[in-house]
């Protein structure tokens, strides 16, 4: 609220916060991606690119999550997204097994949200396993969640703050 008493917009400051998100997210990664590589665990130089594809995967839920955090009260629903969405997400989305071994319904339901397309597009960068039309397919999904939220966030964020 602070913010908004200067001659900043409710967009600016949704985009501003996103792009905090984004910075911490690149650096966390960064930081992971060279204990991987001090292990000897990157198969090939396309490993790099894991950090902006993981980047990209973080801000594809920064936008919805800022949104939703927009429109609550108080903290208390946040701990159901990590209750009931981080957690399902994180365990379903082909991070430690594979989408295939799930029930038909569920692989198409993990399929559909994008943590399993920064799962597959980081795992693919990492172990050089990777396709040119795979790739584009997730970094264009992501892309559309990342713009979708950060649309969406921003909104929220107008409604929010504008009286």
């Amino acid at each position: 609220f602070a913010m908004q008493a200067t001659p900043v917009r409710a967009a600016d400051i949704a985009a501003g916060h996103l792009l905090w998100v984004a910075v911490r997210v690149a650096i966390t990664c960064t930081a992971m991606l060279a204990v991987i590589a001090a292990f000897g665990a990157v198969a090939s130089w396309w490993g790099v690119l894991a950090v902006p594809a993981a980047v990209l995967t973080g801000a594809a839920f920064a936008g919805p999550v800022a949104a939703y955090a927009a429109g609550l009260r108080s903290s208390h629903g946040l701990s159901g997204i990590a209750r009931f969405v981080v957690m399902p997400l994180f365990l379903f989305s082909g991070t430690f097994f594979p989408v295939e071994q799930l029930p038909s319904w569920a692989g198409t339901a993990a399929r559909a949200v994008p943590l399993w397309h920064g799962v597959e597009l980081c795992r693919g960068l990492m172990t050089d396993d990777l396709g040119a039309g795979r790739a584009v397919m997730h970094v264009a999904y992501l892309v559309l969640w990342t713009a979708a939220g950060t649309w969406l966030a921003a909104r929220r964020f107008e409604k929010r703050l504008v009286v």
